[in-house]
């Protein structure tokens, strides 16, 4: 059975009303203007699914409506199994619920949930900071793998520590040495599962590209870029060379750390890992942030989720619910084309938001139900079929 989300509530969620509703198991359609709410919905569902703003931008207190202390937002995902979620929040905490209780732990919490969204911000991955995609591919990561939040966390603290003890004024390089062993044991584990899953991406960004132009045929590459010169080791983890891929990243770091040490102590931050690293696009082997035009970036863009949606199906067996905040306006009509035929192969649940229902390209949006959204408050236009 397909993952998907029942019902949805919220309250005092920024300008939502918040009232319950019923979500069909495949397209649910969210029409209205601009500023009437439709993106603070799919930021709610996002929030409740991952604990995370759909629009990494917006802090916690932000969430909130105008004047409240706290939030709530709840629902009902059938799947492999039925659970109730729900998280409670306010501008410092969050408290989590599942079926009623406290979960054990968040891994307890997104067992089996597994989200893509695509909303317009995203054209700035490709040209956007750093930042932007090493979010990206961590969030595509932990889509298949729970335990890769534990390791991003377990990597930063030790980061924080090592920046903490660059910072003060006479550096202990004993203690230091110890520190850059665990910096580099949870250093490697990151940069090898990033560079797993940019391998595994590759390997669908390039035919998606090719579909969409059809008439050409342009090369796609995807370069994992660091300060260690990692950007031929993506095919030996995929050739399942895994321990000697991690030995040579290991290896690098250990001897980029010793070159760097000094600049460290002097710039009192830490100057190589896995945190600085970036992901390049090539364009027929320029990047693609100078070589593209706007219409070949919007397709990678559209390649990458769908490859990203691809990775989801082929590891878990789950279609994983899409969120797609007017994705619709801002493709052209070839793009669109494509996007909703590959949407109708799909048989995931889907939530979809648009100023307009003439921009949706499905042969009869009237078997699904479509709400108009209006200061906030929902109203169905549509039955469910």
């Amino acid at each position: 059975m397909n993952l998907y989300l029942s019902t949805f509530a919220s309250r005092h969620f920024r300008n939502l009303e918040g009232s319950p509703f019923e979500l069909h198991p495949r397209f649910n359609l969210f029409y209205g203007d601009n500023g009437q709410g439709k993106t603070n919905l799919l930021e709610a569902i996002y929030f409740l699914l991952t604990l995370r703003p759909l629009r990494p931008s917006l802090r916690m207190k932000e969430l909130l409506a105008w004047g409240e202390q706290e939030s709530v937002v709840k629902g009902k995902v059938l799947g492999r199994v039925e659970r109730e979620i729900s998280v409670e929040f306010s501008r410092r905490k969050k408290q989590l619920k599942l079926n009623g209780a406290p979960p054990l732990g968040l891994d307890d919490y997104f067992e089996g949930l597994h989200i893509v969204a695509f909303a317009p911000e995203e054209i700035q991955l490709a040209r956007g900071a750093p930042e932007l995609r090493r979010r990206f591919l961590d969030r595509a990561i932990f889509n298949t793998d729970l335990t890769h939040l534990h390791q991003v966390r377990r990597f930063l603290r030790v980061l924080s520590h090592r920046n903490a003890l660059l910072r003060k004024e006479s550096v202990d390089e004993t203690f230091l040495e110890v520190i850059n062993e665990q910096f580099v044991e949870y250093g490697t584990s990151l940069i090898l599962r990033r560079i797993s899953m940019l391998a595994r991406l590759k390997e669908h960004v390039q035919p998606v590209y090719q579909s969409i132009f059809s008439d050409n045929s342009w090369e796609i590459d995807l370069l994992y870029h660091s300060k260690l010169g990692l950007q031929s080791l993506g095919k030996k983890v995929l050739e399942k060379e895994a321990d000697e891929v991690e030995a040579a990243i290991a290896d690098k770091f250990r001897n980029q750390l010793e070159r760097h040490k000094q600049r460290e102590i002097e710039r009192r931050c830490s100057l190589v890992g896995p945190h600085l690293d970036d992901i390049h696009f090539t364009f027929q082997g320029k990047p693609f942030k100078h070589a593209a035009s706007q219409g070949q970036l919007r397709a990678l863009i559209l390649a990458l989720k769908i490859a990203e949606i691809s990775e989801i199906r082929k590891r878990t067996g789950q279609h994983p619910i899409l969120l797609l905040d007017d994705v619709a306006g801002e493709l052209d009509p070839r793009h669109s084309a494509f996007f909703f035929d590959f949407l109708e192969q799909t048989q995931g649940q889907i939530l979809l938001s648009t100023t307009s229902l003439d921009y949706i390209q499905l042969p009869d949006i009237t078997r699904y139900p479509c709400f108009h959204v209006s200061n906030g408050q929902l109203s169905q236009k549509g039955d469910v079929g």
